[in-house]
């Protein structure tokens, strides 16, 4: 009986000793806990908070020189703004909906939560016009990302609602010079925000169209077409990082002229060295994005474009520019090395106005500097179409004092450009057309500033009437 109670006492001594260790556990545990959620505390106030606000609502928004839409925006611009944030950031982007329609913002390629993610009806409601929103995520992966309307998404991301949104890493990955994003797009002239809304059909060419397809007329990088496109600017041993964005419907090949780029990026995520490969051509489709390196190595002034020659006929296009280089063709008399792109006299003080050449004899010859192969027309009215990529004809000689019209007979947009800026018809639809009164005797080089970098240009010399 003793030993049953001296057995119940131990028992009893052991059921206490193991109450308070699991109790002493506890209490670590707790313990470590609390030092957890205070650590975590103090990770989430080191944490860089990043804010941002996008505004969509309609604009007129110019697509090159004179040629105005209606478009659908992110703070008044195509593309938006671009954002930029750094790995880990916590980013909040506050959406205010100033559209007379419902929209949403989808993050492409971030990783954000559920409810963060933008598909209007499966991950939210659609923001109604009027109404904001507010997506807060944590910046991740690094690279190159982008953004753009979930909402009704084949008409309102095409009417402009998408941007570049660059994660950079915390480590920079690859080291570069100057670093240049190209947003790839398409226009549908027919597409406007009536249509968008259902207040009006489909254009007669896109109702022709199947599976919900809409047409494309003309063909941008950030927004912009032709000449509003902005060029690289480089100088000779720049590392310059090109990051492409494919914001649109159709696929594009990327095309360098004298130079090669190593891809270093696909859909914003790093390719490791060994993988990388060396290319001049490179084909992004719809959603996709490339990050390109590019070694400027190679002075001049180059062609970028799409290879699909018709959306370069049509606004893909920019070039490379080495800063002071001069091109080598006849672009040149409209030329500005400085900013890469054609000279505009009223805006851009450090370019003449450009001269008429005169008749002028050689001393030694008595020839006229200006040779004419066919009698002048007289004094009065002439005509020079304007057929895709060329004049017609190429060269016209008229007496000092005659009007000539330019006629739009293409398909594209053309324009008339010529004497360092001073004769600029602006851009000319299809069917349109533009007159311009030579009074000087000279020889006047035209261009046409869309299509000049497929060799389109033109000439008109002018005599004396008494020639």
């Amino acid at each position: 009986m003793n030993i049953m109670i001296d057995s119940m006492g131990n028992k009893e001594r052991r059921k206490r000793l193991r109450l308070a260790f699991f109790a002493g556990l506890l209490a670590i545990s707790l313990a470590a806990g609390a030092w957890s959620l205070f650590d975590s505390g103090e990770a989430i106030s080191a944490q860089q908070v990043k804010e941002f606000t996008l505004t969509a609502e309609e604009i007129d928004w110019e697509l090159q020189p004179g040629t105005i839409v209606k478009a659908w925006a992110y703070n008044g611009q195509v593309p938006g703004p671009e954002i930029r944030v750094t790995e880990g950031d916590l980013v909040r982007i506050h959406f205010e909906n100033r559209l007379p329609v419902a929209s949403t913002i989808h993050f492409h390629g971030v990783n954000v939560p559920q409810e963060m993610d933008g598909p209007a009806g499966l991950n939210q409601a659609a923001v109604e016009p009027g109404e904001s929103f507010t997506y807060e995520f944590v910046a991740t992966p690094s690279g190159t990302r982008w953004f753009h309307s979930h909402t009704d998404v084949a008409t309102q991301v095409m009417l402009g609602l998408y941007g570049s949104f660059i994660v950079e890493p915390k480590s920079p990955q690859v080291a570069f010079d100057r670093e240049y994003t190209y947003v790839l797009s398409e226009w549908d002239l027919e597409l406007t925000p009536e249509v968008a809304m259902g207040l009006e059909p489909r254009g007669p060419r896109d109702s022709q169209l199947r599976g919900g397809e809409f047409g494309a007329d003309l063909f941008l990088f950030n927004g912009k077409m032709h000449d509003g496109i902005a060029p690289m600017l480089v100088e000779e041993g720049d590392r310059v990082l090109i990051r492409l964005i494919n914001a649109g419907t159709m696929a594009h090949p990327f095309h360098t002229h004298g130079h090669s780029f190593r891809v270093v990026g696909t859909d914003g995520n790093l390719v490791p060295e060994a993988a990388q490969i060396v290319k001049d051509t490179i084909m992004i489709a719809p959603g996709e994005r490339y990050d390109l390196l590019l070694v400027a190595d190679n002075p001049g002034v180059w062609m970028v474009h799409c290879h699909i020659e018709n959306h370069a006929d049509n606004g893909m296009m920019t070039v490379i520019q080495y800063r002071g280089v001069m091109p080598s063709g006849p672009i040149a008399e409209n030329w500005n090395p400085k900013t890469g792109g054609l000279a505009v006299p009223s805006k851009d003080p450090s370019m003449g106005m450009g001269h008429a050449l005169h008749h002028a004899a050689d001393p030694a010859s008595g020839a006229s500097e200006t040779p004419s192969a066919e009698a002048p027309v007289p004094a009065g009215e002439a005509v020079v179409a304007l057929a895709d990529n060329r004049y017609v004809p190429g060269g016209i000689t008229v007496t000092a004092g005659t009007t000539v019209t330019f006629q739009n007979t293409g398909g594209n947009w053309h324009s008339v450009k010529g004497n360092g800026g001073a004769i600029d018809s602006g851009s000319i639809e299809s069917g349109g057309d533009w007159s311009y009164t030579f009074d000087e005797p000279g020889v006047f080089k035209l261009i046409c500033i869309q299509h000049i970098r497929q060799g389109m240009s033109g000439e008109v010399i002018v005599v004396a009437a008494d020639e």
